[in-house]
């Protein structure tokens, strides 16, 4: 996202003497496409009214441009761009290098020895290499560990491959002083390269000898030539800034300080060594280090489940509590409790939020109430409808009110969105009651201001307090990756269980048969947790996890996971890697979960009701959140048919706001397919995609909206999949052609915009050749045949949507062929000459619920007017009266189906 003035590596389309663009079904030249606006099409970015969208950015079909080397075949244009082999050889060679320290690192060993008593610890588990039975695509009970060794080595090989791709060759930096540097970084402010603070950098100085001859004594410099060699020196730096709106890096070297040298060689020849280094950008393996750690110990306890009896397994007196491991990765229904008669209409518990609705309110009386089994709670809600609002609520009637719960890990997968979890609870626990846990290489610039008086504060350092004021704590909160400072300091149910036990049984030996205690952690929140990898999961997992043996407890821990299994899931470099499920998803598919008769994954219709012919039935361990609190109905009809069911409720106030609009269409509702058919093109220099005619059409819109007063710049947000198009939309909406007034419109890659809410969106799809679309798919890219990052871009509106793309090309994809569809029967379409597509009437079974509302809505409104104006006309007056004509027939409405005040602002906002 792009919220402010700044430097970007913008790519735009030029000529070049090597290259020349054919036509690839002629084989002749053709001419290159201007890069340079017409001064039509600079004179819409000033218009200071509002009129009709100018023909300038209607460019009728083209053929698509090729880039070809002459007339030789065509290139391929996914090709990494060329570097020479001068340069890129100086990598592999070897020499000094200077080692920049970590910041702020944790003596893990010396905290654990202030701590606890390390003699009682259980011996760690070692990895056992996989058998011959083995398969990559075994996700098993048997073969969970080797499943998920062997995925996080494909995907650290392929990030390494990828930063490989990102490194930078004779690159200038800065010197901030002798010891720091700063330079830009491509791609940064997309994650590409995937950067974090102390992450190492690889730097190898290059000495470019740039000879400036001069012609005369008085003369200035004529002839300049510039040689590279490498000075033998190389740097492991470490970085302590990162800059991502304007792509730069600021990075800490220790070694021979930094500064260019100029000297002379001749009176009329001298010579500059400017300072510029081969920079690399490898993978951090310890950053997955905590995920390989506990895979051992967890596939011990999955594979003693395999050897016990159900009988012994469920019995009363058996100690073993590995059982737990089994039911929280693999639950089965023999996990879950009966329910014999049907729940009660209202609910007892005293609310701290007084706005939950009743599908809040009874995931929280489930959990609280703890009558559903063994295994974890999953709360499923969509977009808007309030998932961290019902954890927030759910962490604090716990702690509060619920007996056995005394200590609360609480994690997600993003610092950010652990802050959230922070802020929202903040008003309700004092910081001696709740810790906000962070890595210690955490610049505290990144941390709210609210947020930093929950954190722990060391050295100048953000770090992990004292043990006495660590269990003091009833909530941690923490990112999932982050919770392994929890098991790196011997922090864990286990671990604290084994120093307890082996404490009081050394001292009182006759106490050893009839020991029993309360686990420390008793309770596992996480939030957003289809957004994290399963390995990445089972870290705060492993920390709450009881002792694989251990005498009998008196409970065994919560864990209640909330997410949305049909947006963005884990973020991997290996975009067919089967990580990407995340362990929100894995177990969502599960029989006991998706077989459920209360399941919303039921094809084709909501989940039922529970009524009494249900009866006996499993109880659900799971919630479905169906109403949305964000988005204009019109906006969610296509996301709540496709992707949830059709049982998606539309219950946000204010979403009329942009009804006066002029370039609304048909219904006028609030959603616009424009059908862009302006070819694309690929970046010169190997950046990626873009569309120069779409990104035209979409800072038009941009405009168009914000010169109407219905809505500030900082409402409005233009995404496309494709980072090129990003960079080329910045580019156009920041330029001249705009004034330079545009910079609080968003832009940026789709991917960014999870998790956030913008009153306007603004979708370019970019891509407008079929043959490069399965190779999108491959690497990830696009919007087409992408079903989650589609729900993601469309979910994001408040009361405004406006999607860009080729028609033919997105009906390939069924997803957006209904959405496509529902354009077109309701008139809220534009073609390719700018003109209106007419609405027309269809089957009512082709319509979305949502939609069937406001077609309901705009009837009931209808009839208001006629019987207002009736009542308003005089009974004498035949003429009048006689030229009416009756209401439309509603007699078919169903009440129970569509009722009215799912389209009224609602009593209630319980929104996320």
């Amino acid at each position: 996202m792009d919220q402010h003035p700044q430097t970007t590596f913008s790519r735009p389309s030029k000529a070049s003497k090597a290259l020349v663009f054919i036509d690839p079904k002629t084989g002749e030249p053709v001419a290159l496409p201007n890069s340079r606006a017409s001064s039509r099409e600079r004179s819409v970015g000033t218009l200071k009214g509002i009129g009709l969208i100018p023909d300038a950015i209607h460019p009728a079909p083209q053929q698509p441009l090729t880039i070809s080397r002459r007339a030789s075949p065509e290139l391929d244009v996914y090709a990494r761009p060329f570097v020479p082999e001068s340069l890129t050889s100086i990598n592999t060679l070897r020499g000094p290098n200077f080692e920049t320290p970590p910041i702020n690192q944790l003596n893990f060993q010396e905290y654990i020895e202030k701590s606890l008593p390390t003699q009682f610890f259980p011996p760690p588990i070692q990895s056992t290499p996989p058998d011959s039975s083995f398969h990559p695509a075994d996700r098993t009970q048997e073969h969970y560990e080797h499943f998920f060794q062997y995925h996080i080595r494909a995907e650290i090989e392929e990030q390494q491959r990828q930063n490989a791709s990102c490194a930078l060759y004779a690159h200038p930096v800065d010197t901030t002083d002798l010891h720091t540097v700063s330079f830009k970084v491509p791609g940064l402010q997309e994650n590409s390269p995937y950067i974090e603070v102390d992450d190492v950098v690889q730097f190898r100085q290059i000495q470019e000898d740039r000879h400036i001859h001069q012609t005369s004594q008085s003369g200035g410099p004529r002839n300049v030539s510039s040689t590279f060699q490498w000075t033998g020196v190389s740097y492991s730096g470490r970085v302590s800034s990162i800059q991502r709106k304007n792509e730069t890096l600021v990075v800490r070297l220790s070694g021979p300080s930094l500064q260019p040298r100029v000297f002379r060689k001749r009176p009329r020849e001298f010579m500059v060594h400017h300072l510029k280094f081969n920079i690399q950008f490898p993978v951090p393996e310890e950053r997955f280090l905590p995920m390989r750690h506990v895979l051992p110990v967890l596939q011990q306890a999955l594979r003693e489940t395999m050897h016990t009896s159900e009988r012994q397994f469920f019995s009363e007196n058996s100690p073993q509590t590995h059982r737990w491991i089994r039911s929280m990765l693999f639950p089965r229904e023999v996990d879950s409790k009966l329910q014999t008669s049907l729940n009660n209409l209202s609910f007892n518990r005293l609310l701290f939020d007084s706005e939950l609705n009743w599908e809040q309110q009874k995931a929280i009386e489930s959990i609280g109430g703890q009558n559903y089994g063994t295994l974890p709670f999953l709360i499923s809600g969509p977009p808007g409808t309030g998932k961290t609002k019902t954890l927030v609520e759910l962490a604090i009637q716990l702690v509060k009110n619920v007996d056995n719960v005394a200590h609360i890990l609480f994690c997600a997968p993003s610092d950010p969105a652990a802050d959230t979890l922070v802020r929202r609870l903040a008003s309700h626990f004092h910081p001696t009651q709740m810790f906000r846990l962070n890595r210690t290489s955490r610049a505290f610039t990144e941390v709210p201001d609210t947020v930093l008086p929950f954190c722990y504060v060391s050295d100048n350092a953000l770090s992990l307090p004292p043990f006495q004021k660590l269990m003091a704590y009833n909530i941690v909160v923490t990112t999932c990756r982050d919770a392994s400072l929890l098991i790196r300091t011997r922090m864990t149910n286990s671990d604290l269980y084994a120093a307890e036990h082996g404490l009081v049984t050394t001292i009182h030996p006759d106490e050893a048969e009839s020991f029993s205690t309360k686990l420390h952690w008793t309770a596992l929140l996480m939030d957003e947790a289809a957004q994290a990898m399963e390995p990445e999961a089972l870290i705060p997992l492993f920390v709450v996890a009881p002792p694989l043996k251990s005498a009998r407890l008196p409970s065994t821990p919560l864990f209640v996971m909330a997410g949305d299994d049909h947006q963005l899931g884990p973020r991997l470099s290996l975009h067919s890697s089967p990580l990407k499920k995340s362990l929100f998803a894995r177990l969502f598919a599960r029989p006991v979960y998706a077989e459920h008769p209360l399941a919303r994954a039921k094809t084709g219709k909501a989940p039922p009701i529970l009524n009494q012919s249900m009866l006996p039935i499993l109880r659900p361990a799971f919630a479905n959140l169906i109403r949305n609190y964000r988005s204009h109905p019109a906006i969610l009809a296509i996301p709540s048919s496709v992707f949830y069911n059709d049982t998606l409720l539309a219950e946000a106030p204010g979403t009329d706001c942009l009804a006066s609009w002029s370039q609304w269409r048909g219904k006028k509702w609030p959603v616009l397919f424009h059908n862009n058919v302006s070819p694309d093109g690929m970046d010169s220099d190997g950046g990626g995609w873009f569309n120069s005619g779409e990104a035209s059409l979409a800072c038009w819109y941009a405009a168009s909206l914000v010169r109407s007063k219905l809505v500030e710049p900082k409402e409005v947000c233009i995404m496309s999949p494709f980072k090129a198009q990003v960079q080329h939309l910045r580019k156009v909406m920041r330029g001249i052609d705009y004034g330079g007034v545009f910079w609080d419109v968003d832009i940026g890659p789709t991917e960014i915009f999870q998790g956030l809410e913008r009153g306007v969106v603004i979708i370019c799809t970019t891509r407008s050749r079929a043959k490069y679309v399965e190779k999108d798919k491959e690497l990830g890219w696009g919007l087409i045949d992408m079903p989650n990052k589609m729900n993601v871009a469309l979910t994001r509106a408040k009361f405004g949507l406006i999607v860009l793309g080729k028609k033919d090309i997105l009906l390939r994809d069924p997803n957006w062929k209904a959405f496509l569809d529902f354009c077109e029967r309701n008139g809220l379409m534009i073609n390719e000459n700018g003109l209106s597509e007419p609405a027309y009437d269809t089957d009512d079974s082709v319509r979305t619920t949502l939609e069937k509302g406001l077609l309901d809505k705009e009837e009931k409104q209808k009839e208001l007017k006629v019987s207002r104006a009736l009542g308003s006309g005089s009974q004498n007056n035949g003429m009048w009266t006689s030229g009416m004509q009756e209401p439309p027939n509603v007699e078919g409405y169903d009440e129970g189906e569509y009722s009215e005040h799912l389209y009224e602002t609602p009593s209630v906002h319980a929104s996320q």
